[in-house]
């Protein structure tokens, strides 16, 4: 008579690796299965064996295999047609190997290499032309080396180099036909040391300044011929110091200052002679304005002021000719508010309203050029009043 001990060893390999299908079903009469598994009867719970899911149409959606609870070998996952989608090596549970993901048309759109679940060599994906769309090359999981994007084309349309799982170094965006559209530099993720655009002629655009993310130092703009269209300086971000524009021919646009992002002191924009067209008197505030206008022949054609942006005090039109007023009105927090009085060419009023923040509100007089009152109404809140 065999000793039970040793009929007990020889038959727990067979209780170790025996398996228990389970099957589960998307209605309750049990006709659609949703999985068809299998579980250790060790414990009833850990997955071993085969593993298939389905599409409530009964196509299969995924079908691989576990062992102890893990993910072992190859995985399948199909799109609700029944072509492949996704093929997936696994190892001890983890990814391991080729990942390959498929359009429904059967062309790959990714491609990538796992070890112990960490991306290694390189990850690449497809347009649905089969063209490559992006490549990446990977280190420990994490992006390190050159990563590049490319046009449905074939033609390269963006690199960047990483480095410590960052941006590092030089980064240059493409148009389509091989011309370099951006330029800049990172380090550790942050655009540092200049930024550069460029038109579709390789023509020089615009070249920043770049610190910490923010533009810093000195900037230019050109047109696509290479004229200096606008030149300055940013501190962290923001306008300062010098700002000035220029006419394609060379001419200067305007002459601004800047302190922290705002306008200050005496701003001048010029028409292509060289004469005045504006001039803009900035208060201590960087807010409050004060500014006059000219025509191209020197002639003052108006006199402007605002308060925190807003139309604010007396403003003057003048004639062409500069000698005599058109308009004189006034304003408060952005709203007509008192005297509005227009004239005549030869400077005599031709009217006069009286208004309270944008509504006439008092009396309204006419004149002819000589002066003499034709007509006078009173209104309140822009209508007739009193009649």
């Amino acid at each position: 008579m065999k000793s039970p001990l040793i009929f007990l060893l020889v038959l727990s390999p067979v209780l170790l690796w025996a398996q228990k299908e389970i099957k589960t079903y998307y209605d309750s009469q049990k006709k659609q299965v949703q999985e068809d598994y299998f579980v250790s009867v060790a414990d009833n719970e850990t997955l071993h064996g085969k593993y298939k899911r389905f599409f409530p149409n009964g196509k299969i959606e995924m079908e691989g295999a576990y062992v102890d609870g893990k993910r072992s070998g190859l995985f399948l996952e199909y799109h609700e047609d029944g072509k492949l989608l996704r093929k997936i090596n696994y190892l001890d549970g983890m990814r391991h190997g080729a990942v390959e993901v498929f359009n429904e048309e059967g062309a790959p759109i990714q491609r990538a290499y796992y070890k112990n679940n960490l991306l290694i060599d390189s990850a690449k994906s497809y347009y649905e032309n089969g063209s490559k769309k992006a490549e990446s090359a990977f280190v420990k999981g994490k992006p390190d080396g050159m990563m590049r994007e490319y046009y449905p084309s074939g033609k390269l349309r963006k690199e960047i180099m990483y480095k410590n799982q960052k941006p590092n170094g030089l980064s240059r965006t493409f148009y389509e036909d091989g011309v370099v559209a951006i330029e800049a530099n990172f380090k550790d993720g942050i655009l540092t040391g200049f930024y550069k655009t460029y038109y579709t002629n390789a023509q020089l655009e615009t070249i920043s300044g770049m610190k910490d993310g923010e533009k810093m130092g000195t900037f230019k703009n050109y047109d696509r011929e290479g004229h200096l269209l606008l030149e300055g300086s940013f501190m962290s971000g923001k306008l300062q110091g010098d700002n000035i524009a220029y006419y394609p021919s060379g001419e200067i646009l305007h002459k601004f200052q800047y302190k922290e992002g705002a306008k200050t002191g005496t701003n001048y924009e010029y028409y292509i002679n060289g004469k005045i067209k504006s001039k803009e008197e900035v208060a201590l505030n960087n807010i409050d304005t004060k500014e006059e206008g000219f025509s191209p022949e020197g002639i003052k054609l108006y006199e402007k002021s605002h308060r925190k942006l807003k139309p604010h005090g007396t403003w003057y039109l003048y004639a062409a000719d500069g000698k005599n007023v058109t308009l004189k009105e006034n304003y408060d927090n952005g709203k007509l508010h008192g005297l509005r009085t227009t004239y005549h060419a030869n400077g005599q009023k031709a009217t006069e309203e009286t208004y309270q923040f944008n509504l006439i509100t008092g009396p309204v007089r006419n004149y002819d050029e000589n002066g003499k009152l034709q007509s006078e109404a009173e209104y309140k809140s822009n209508r007739p009043h009193g009649l």
